[in-house]
């Protein structure tokens, strides 16, 4: 099997990034989030209270991610043919 050089500079440029953004994420702290405003009771209530709008829509997302996956992987086995 021949190497594809391409996919490893990825692989490699890809797990870098990840152990970067990873330690830029331990290291320092958000201070975005500091200015947010407790959530209020009934905010909370009301997602407790209707958990099946929330289930739906959880249900909805993965559906597409999955579709998504088969359409893409769909394509590459029709570009090897």
């Amino acid at each position: 099997m021949k190497i594809d050089w391409i996919r490893v500079a990825g692989l490699t440029a890809v797990v870098l990034a990840v152990l970067i953004f990873s330690m830029l994420v331990v290291r320092s702290e958000f201070p975005a989030f500091d200015h947010v405003e407790p959530v209020e009771i009934e905010t909370t209530e009301f997602l407790w209270t209707y958990r099946l709008i929330d289930l739906i829509a959880q249900a909805f997302v993965l559906f597409a991610a999955a579709a998504c996956c088969v359409a893409v992987l769909r394509a590459e086995e029709e570009e090897k043919k």
